[in-house]
């Protein structure tokens, strides 16, 4: 499997593609990808699902994926670091966005997401701005370009950000009410992941009036997995996705996410990924030297 090791904090692309060469890993970066013509097939995650014009697909750096073209496809990609971001949302004026796009990674990576669904509207602005994009990352160099390119990308996370948070209000193609609630019970475990009591079945049933019987039920029903289940699979990809992006200790994670302590965290991780939190890491720094 391929994997992109990406040296720059941004790049940003535009290209057509009669074949796809295989699935593509990524490590240390998180990808923008708008389908701007061509259909097929995509896959990621365990899931495949047809993708068309419009379709925009968010990784992480966790994730790997693939197209099975059936016809040719034009590609806009946006690649960029999480270091690039931090940067960017350091004055405060796209953070949530930013937050909002790296959990929808995460919570897609867990086997729960899908392209970005936006409606045709906001499909125009943000092909707008990615063109944009593309065009004045061309001219690096140019006078005041770097703070153009990223205000570009300012709005293009708060486009995004926007449109995240407007989603589990839209109709689906199939309504459910149980689709529906489900999304929302997520959403309200991804804002409170660091606090272990509002994870509480009881809790959680008690915060969207149902009783804890019938909200594992249908949270059983639609996502195939239990609540503690799927909090635990949450909260250790972002164990992992920290591992891969931050400094951090495993101690310091472990203390940010609310495990017991960090004998506790090495003990869930290895349990799920057959090696230690630090050796994890240690070999990510291995794999990443040795294609440099």
């Amino acid at each position: 499997m391929k994997c992109h090791i990406q040296k720059e904090p941004l790049e940003a692309e535009e290209f057509t593609a009669h074949t796809w060469g295989g699935p593509r890993q990524l490590r240390n970066h998180f990808e923008l990808i708008s389908i701007r013509q061509g259909r097929g097939q995509y896959s990621a995650g365990g899931q495949q699902q047809s993708y068309q014009p419009g379709h925009l697909f968010l990784l992480g750096p966790a994730d790997s994926y693939t197209f099975h073209i059936e016809e040719a496809t034009a590609f806009g990609v946006l690649r960029f670091t999480e270091a690039y971001l931090t940067g960017l949302t350091a004055t405060g004026l796209y953070p949530t966005a930013w937050q909002q796009l790296r959990d929808y990674t995460l919570h897609a990576s867990l086997g729960l997401g899908g392209s970005l669904g936006l409606d045709a509207a906001a499909q125009q602005q943000f092909n707008a701005l990615l063109s944009l994009v593309i065009a004045e990352h061309g001219n690096r160099g140019q006078p005041f370009n770097d703070t153009l390119v990223e205000s570009l990308m300012g709005a293009v996370l708060s486009l995004l950000g926007r449109e995240l948070t407007a989603q589990p209000r839209r109709p689906r193609p199939v309504p459910s009410y149980a689709s529906g609630f489900v999304q929302r019970v997520l959403a309200y475990i991804r804002r409170r992941i660091t606090e272990p009591d509002c994870l509480r079945l009881e809790r959680l049933a008690a915060e969207f009036s149902y009783s804890p019987k019938h909200l594992s039920a249908l949270f059983k029903q639609e996502t195939g997995e239990s609540v503690g289940h799927y909090i635990l699979r949450y909260k250790l990809k972002l164990v992992e996705a920290r591992l891969q992006l931050s400094t951090l200790t495993v101690s310091q994670i472990a203390d940010e996410l609310a495990f017991t302590d960090v004998c506790h965290l090495n003990k869930l991780f290895k349990k799920h990924y057959a090696t230690t939190p630090t050796d994890y890491r240690r070999q990510l720094a291995g794999l990443t030297a040795a294609r440099l």
